[in-house]
Parts: C-alpha cells; sequence; structure tokens
C-alpha cells in the first residue's frame, strides 16, 4: 500500500503513546482516522487536538475486549467515511506481573489477554472481511512486541507470542489478496504501557491483593520510568509507515534485541535449555 492521502485508517488505543502518534501520523499523511480508546479524556485530547489542526477524524470510547464494542468501532468508521483501509490493532495493557504464573487468576488472565489478545483476533474478524469486500488496497497492523520474539517473561509476553502467531497466519491466508499484514514488535518505547493497570475494569480487580503486589508494583515503576528513556512513539509511527509503504511483515525498531532473539533461536535449534535473564524468571 503506497498512498495514504484520501484514504481511511482506524487506530486503537489511540488516546496515548503509540495510538496517538499512529493516528497523528496517519492524519498527517492526509488520511481520515477513527480513533478507539477506554480512556475518555485522553480520547478526547487526541481527537481535539487533530480536529482543530484541520484533520478529518471521529473518537469512540471502547472497550476493545469487547467484540461488539470493536464492532461499533467498525460502524463509524463506515457511517463517517464509508471505508476503511489500514487497521491498527494497538491497544495494550502491562498485564498481572505480581508473583508467579500459577498464582493468576481468572480476573488476571482476562484482563490481560482480554487487551492484548482478544482485542486483535477481534479486530481480525471485524476489519478483514470489511477490506476484502471493498478489493482495494488495505493493510492491518498488529502490535506485539519485542517479547513476542524473544524468550516471554510474563503474561504480557504470553499475549504477545499469541499475537505475533495469530498474525503470521493472517499475512499467509491474506497473500492472495489486497490486503497487508504487519507485525509490529517494539522495544523500549516512551510510553504508558506499565500504568496499564489504571484502566483495569471494577470486575475484574482481584478482591485480594496478590502474594506480589508490592513487587510487582514497584516493577512497574522501574519499567515505566525506564521506558520513558526510551523511543518517541512519533518516531515508531515513522517506522510503521514505511513499512506499510513496503509491504514488511515484521517490524521491529531497533537493534537493541539481535542477541536475544539469536540466543532463543540458537536454543532451540539446537536442542537445549533456555538461558535464563533476570526477566525471564
Amino acid at each position: 500500500m503506497q498512498e495514504f492521502a484520501g484514504k481511511v485508517a482506524v487506530v486503537t488505543g489511540a488516546g496515548s503513546g503509540m495510538g496517538r502518534a499512529f493516528a497523528t501520523r496517519f492524519a498527517e499523511e492526509g488520511m481520515k482516522v477513527v480513533l478507539g480508546d477506554v480512556q475518555q479524556d485522553a480520547l478526547d485530547a487526541t481527537v481535539q487536538d487533530l480536529t482543530v489542526r484541520g484533520h478529518s477524524v471521529r473518537g469512540v470510547r471502547i472497550d476493545v475486549s469487547r467484540a461488539e464494542d470493536v464492532q461499533r468501532l467498525a460502524d463509524t468508521a463506515l457511517d463517517a467515511f464509508g471505508k476503511v483501509h489500514v487497521v491498527c490493532n494497538n491497544a495494550g495493557v502491562e498485564g498481572y506481573m505480581d508473583g508467579p504464573i500459577w498464582e493468576a487468576t481468572d480476573r488476571d488472565w482476562e484482563w490481560t489477554t482480554g487487551v492484548n489478545f482478544w482485542s486483535v483476533v477481534y479486530g481480525v474478524r471485524t476489519f478483514v472481511p470489511i477490506m476484502l469486500a471493498q478489493d482495494e488496497e488495505g493493510h492491518v497492523v498488529n502490535t506485539a512486541s519485542m517479547t513476542a520474539v524473544v524468550r516471554a517473561g510474563n503474561m504480557y509476553g504470553i499475549t504477545k507470542h499469541a499475537v505475533l502467531a495469530l498474525s503470521e497466519i493472517l499475512y499467509a491466508q491474506l497473500q492472495e489478496t489486497k490486503v497487508g499484514v504487519s507485525a509490529l514488535c517494539p522495544g523500549i518505547i516512551a510510553t504508558r504501557l506499565f500504568q496499564g493497570s489504571r484502566n483495569r475494569p471494577p470486575q475484574l480487580r482481584n478482591e485480594e491483593a496478590p502474594s506480589g503486589a508490592v513487587q510487582g508494583d514497584e516493577h512497574r515503576r522501574m519499567m515505566h520510568e525506564r521506558l520513558q528513556q526510551g523511543m518517541q512513539p512519533s518516531e515508531v509511527a515513522g517506522i510503521l509507515v514505511q513499512a506499510i509503504r513496503e509491504g514488511r511483515f515484521y517490524v521491529l525498531t531497533d537493534h537493541d534485541w539481535d542477541d536475544r532473539i539469536r540466543s532463543r533461536a540458537q536454543d532451540i535449534l539446537e536442542w537445549r535449555n533456555p538461558e535464563l535473564g533476570v526477566a525471564q524468571r
């Protein structure tokens, strides 16, 4: 997909971070943009910012873990602009990191997989048929993570491995169509990812604090500080737009993780046990 001007993009998690940067870059490329986010104030601020700059946008408050909300996002895009050409399934949360995986509750799993994985399933199931029926060039972007191509260290990593696998299947099955697919695997990006618990629904909060809650919160704090030293979301948006133009599937943001990628691949090829670092324990 080479041309963006005059076409329509849909972005989830668009109120802040990478989603906001993607929506902004698509608008600057001349696209009409539909933004979805669970946080109303952040969504409104992004929509207002783009609108006053003369861009044609719509905002929809949605919970991406609900199929009916994703359908409502699609309906809004079609009602407002008639078509959809680029879909960014981008919303994500840090999820459970409050102890060993066997101590995670059903609510922990439902929250983390709902936002990080099921939202992508719903996005694919909702938007791909629309894009195929249009018979025009289009592109699906699923935000995975560098944790999807190295050893998973926590529940977040599990969900991102799943997103990458889903994306690989989608890429293969859309080969004979006009719809391309990219799996975006960002590294350390200056976002609020590790503050995602602020949007955890009350019904999915645990009644009792998990055994590792204190350590989990400290890890979130440290990781948030680390992310603030990372690449700016606007730079990721530039990388993504170029990748869409090139029809590139694997979209990595840097080479900082290359050694870990090679190490995991070699462990598998040589039938050896994983070399565990702190992040994988």
